[in-house]
């Protein structure tokens, strides 16, 4: 079989409303969001899809420091559509946010929490609490909240998450963790190729995957004298960069072969033998991980019993300094199975998948292009259920759309990567926070 090489064709959402009385997005029908915190996360990934995706406008931005969203706001309103400058309101708390949207003429319909992981769990209380006042002051009159997006790894531990999933389950609002490589493009791609055309046979046998460096893009540096940033401080973020980056890898692999069983891990903090100063974190930066795939419905193939092996290594080589770089770095994640193997990078939803024989042999490269806003495909599903659309906006089929982020897919991460941190860690409970 010869090498050959193709190009995803790409269907990109529109970003306003194209006027086709059989378009099912409607001006008088929008999810109107609200974002608490507002860190690097929402300056490309995300913050702009919230106003960009159809059916779906921007009304609030709050941030605690005093004046922070104000600011915001005025430096990117240059960057805004004008409708949404001119009627984007700031806040310094949730409280008073909640207060004032909620019985506004034009009520929130659903929240984004960006705030570090640390901070989801308070930021989730503080908004139910503000609803069952609210319900308790206009005896339930006011507009409902329909859903809150929390941003991964949603909570430092499972015990948090399922907590948060608990608060809003009780007021039927609908919790969407942030795991946005479940609507990119290449994902989809990837389970059309295991799943229809088994271009790894009937079944997968093994997942492997290799990540190495990028630790100093993240401010672990073993050099650095410089304060830790809230990634590797685990009361913020729940441990190390696995927290951060390793969670989609974890998640993609529950998503297209199912959960994660017999988990087995190693978990070192290699950098603190080679540290000068007393800053570096105290956060793991090595983990490598054994697990296999359990029974599911909703795998894209047959999987039970495949092996999976991770490794993650963060630290820094011995040579390490200020302005040191990390010597072998790979992002690579190869499945396999008895027909052939899969190889691609496991971050980055604009990089190749490329096929591979029996022989490991290239046989295919299929190229694709990353959405400028990472987050922007999985937003759109999320706004097309809250909007109640059929399924591939066909009038005749009565399957409404469904967002693959879900509640339970949540919970499964965090209780994977309790279960891989929690020797290092000495527990992962509420009462370890």
């Amino acid at each position: 079989m010869s090498l050959s090489s193709s190009r995803s064709s790409a269907n990109p959402s529109k970003m306003s409303f194209d006027g086709d009385i059989d378009s099912p997005y409607r001006e008088d029908k929008i999810i109107r969001w609200a974002i608490v915190g507002l860190g690097d996360v929402c300056a490309i990934k995300s913050g702009p899809a919230f106003y960009k995706c159809r059916g779906s406008t921007l009304s609030a931005v709050m941030r605690r420091t005093p004046g922070a969203a104000q600011e915001w706001m005025e430096t990117n309103a240059p960057n805004l559509p004008l409708d949404v400058a001119q009627s984007m309101r700031a806040f310094d708390s949730v409280e008073v946010m909640m207060r004032e949207m909620m019985t506004s003429e034009e009520p929130l319909d659903a929240i984004y929490v960006a705030t570090p992981p640390g901070a989801h769990l308070e930021n989730i209380r503080q908004i139910v609490t503000a609803i069952d006042s609210l319900a308790d002051a206009t005896e339930g009159g006011q507009r409902k909240l329909k859903a809150v997006y929390v941003e991964k790894p949603c909570g430092r531990c499972a015990w948090e998450t399922r907590a948060m999933v608990d608060e809003l389950s009780a007021r039927d609002i609908k919790f969407y963790p942030a795991y946005v490589s479940r609507s990119h493009e290449r994902t989809v791609v990837l389970r059309g190729l295991l799943g229809t055309d088994k271009v790894c046979g009937d079944m997968v046998t093994a997942i492997k995957y290799t990540q190495r460096g990028s630790s100093l893009a993240r401010g672990l540096d073993a050099g650095s004298s410089s304060s830790i940033p809230w990634r590797l401080n685990a009361e913020q973020s729940g441990g190390g960069l696995i927290m951060d980056m390793g969670c989609h890898l974890l998640d993609r692999i529950d998503y297209l072969f199912g959960p994660l069983e017999n988990i087995k891990s190693k978990v070192l903090r290699k950098g603190g033998t080679v540290s000068t100063t007393s800053s570096y974190p105290l956060v793991e930066d090595y983990v490598s991980m054994s697990a296999t795939i359990g029974d599911c419905d909703w795998s894209a193939i047959s999987s039970v019993g495949a092996t999976v092996e991770c490794v993650w290594d963060f630290s820094p080589t011995e040579s390490s300094s200020s302005n040191a770089t990390l010597e072998g770095d790979a992002d690579e994640l190869v499945i396999s199975g008895p027909k052939g193997s899969l190889r691609m990078a496991g971050m980055g939803a604009g990089l190749p998948i490329e096929l591979l024989d029996n022989s490991g042999r290239l046989v295919k490269r299929i190229e694709f292009d990353a959405p400028k806003h990472a987050a922007q495909p999985l937003i759109q599903t999320v706004v097309d259920e809250l909007l109640g659309l059929r399924a591939d906006g066909d009038k005749n089929d009565t399957r409404s759309v469904q967002s693959p982020a879900t509640a339970a897919n949540a919970v499964r991460t965090s209780e994977v990567l309790d279960a891989i941190l929690g020797s290092y860690y000495g527990g992962r409970h509420d009462d370890f926070w």
